[in-house]
């Protein structure tokens, strides 16, 4: 089975949806995500709240996951890469990556809980259909 990352800004909310689904639905621990934006643990160690109650409604709990902020060795070490951000916060080592796909979901940081439930819906059928074409 491939090694899947996902990116997106901080790692506090839409990349860990990807990672959380994919490991899911597969039952295995073979994505991994980060953010590309230095959020760790100081303020934001885990997702955000509203990220682990609308992933709870979908019987995941992503309450124990730690931020991440990219690497060049988790580029090196993915099969694949799904970027949810727009590119121009993505770091040089990322981008020249053949093995990226850029998603570019709506950052629901700051939103309401419909909006967060919005975009993990998003992101779950985008998740589902890299399994189904796997």
């Amino acid at each position: 089975m491939k090694k899947l990352l996902f990116i997106c800004a901080g790692n506090v909310a839409r990349s860990q949806m990807a990672e959380a689904y994919y490991n899911f639905f597969t039952h295995a621990s073979n994505a991994t995500s980060a953010g590309v934006l230095d959020f760790t643990p100081a303020k934001y160690g885990h997702p955000i709240p509203a990220v682990i109650t609308v992933m709870k409604e979908e019987g995941i709990d992503v309450s124990h996951k730690k931020v991440k902020t990219v690497t060049k060795e988790m580029v090196d070490d993915a099969d694949q890469i799904y970027v949810l951000c727009p590119e121009e916060k993505i770091p040089e080592f990322v981008m020249r990556s053949t093995k990226v796909t850029y998603w570019n979901v709506k950052d629901p940081f700051d939103g309401s809980i419909e909006n967060f439930r919005v975009i993990r819906d998003m992101i779950k059928k985008r998740v589902q259909k890299i399994i189904v074409t796997q």
